[in-house]
């Protein structure tokens, strides 16, 4: 038969009662480690997906100011282009003013100089008239008087005298 006499040892009822309570145990606290553990897994892929989101977030962004840039560089082009362009076109109006401005100053100084011209050229011709005239009767006067004189006295007689007779 069975031998009983086992069952008066203490060392197995300690370890009959060792595996009886690991085994009571075990469930619970699988469950409460379970648990945590499906807390800690959530938690994570809560964390996970926050982070995913900053990530899709900061991407998003990141793209957002890469295109913001390209458009800010190719509005500084634009600006830089029109402001060159500007800056030709008053270049080229203010040359273009320059041009008439001088132009005029030309045709007025020139104007200006034609009249001048032509008045020193009258004065000239008035003073060597008057000069040329002064001096002509003054030799004619003076030639009359003496040599002349009696020349012409003598010819006008003689004219007289085939005139009379």
């Amino acid at each position: 038969m069975i031998d009983l006499s086992v069952l008066d040892d203490a060392t197995i009822w300690v370890a009959i009662s060792f595996v009886l309570f690991v085994l009571l145990i075990f469930k619970p606290i699988k469950l409460q480690i379970s648990n945590s553990l499906d807390k800690k897994i959530n938690d994570l892929k809560t964390k996970l997906d926050e982070a995913m989101k900053l990530k899709n977030e900061a991407e998003k962004l990141h793209k957002d100011h890469e295109n913001n840039f390209k458009i800010n560089l190719q509005r500084i082009e634009k600006i830089k282009l029109d402001t060159t362009n500007e800056i030709n076109r008053i270049k080229k109006n203010v040359n273009e003013e320059l041009k008439i401005i001088t132009s005029r100053k030309n045709n007025t100084f020139d104007k200006n100089s034609k009249q001048i011209e032509e008045k020193i050229k009258d004065d000239l011709k008035k003073e060597i008239l008057s000069n040329t005239i002064f001096f002509t009767e003054h030799r004619i006067k003076k030639e009359l008087k003496k040599k002349h004189n009696s020349k012409f006295i003598e010819e006008s007689l003689k004219k007289l005298s085939k005139h009379v007779s």
